[in-house]
């Protein structure tokens, strides 16, 4: 990896311990603000996965970029559950900031959490 990518390597990890120390948490605020932070997670690593195969992508929209990869022949390892949840998951980037009667269960928070942290350890992305 570039000195660039393993510093947006870095920002994914900063996403993921806020998703880590907040999922669960009492108020809901702070919640959404944790399901917000697992979508930029998630973004930021179909993007630095897909750079490291060659590919470089723009957009919020998981479907899309996911497609995008599919399109161009380029495999970086997506487990299911991030494609099944693909949808909701994109819908965190902006709901969960901007409308606050948006409901996200920790436990889907956390399951997704617990993928991406497996799937970003795996690969070049290590």
């Amino acid at each position: 990896m570039t000195r660039e990518q393993k510093l947006f390597k870095s920002l994914i990890n900063a996403d993921l311990r806020i998703v880590e120390e907040y999922y669960d948490n009492s108020e809901k605020a702070i919640r959404l603000q944790a399901a917000y932070h697992m979508q930029q997670a998630i973004e930021k690593t179909i993007k630095l996965k897909a750079e490291l195969e060659g590919l470089n992508l723009w957009g919020h929209d998981i479907d899309v970029l996911l497609k995008k990869c599919d399109d161009a022949g380029v495999d970086i390892g997506v487990p299911e559950l991030i494609r099944a949840k693909a949808d909701i998951i994109t819908h965190w980037e902006a709901e969960c900031r901007y409308y606050p009667v948006t409901v996200v269960r920790k436990d889907s928070i956390k399951k997704v959490y617990e993928v991406t942290v497996k799937w970003l350890g795996q690969g070049k992305t290590k």
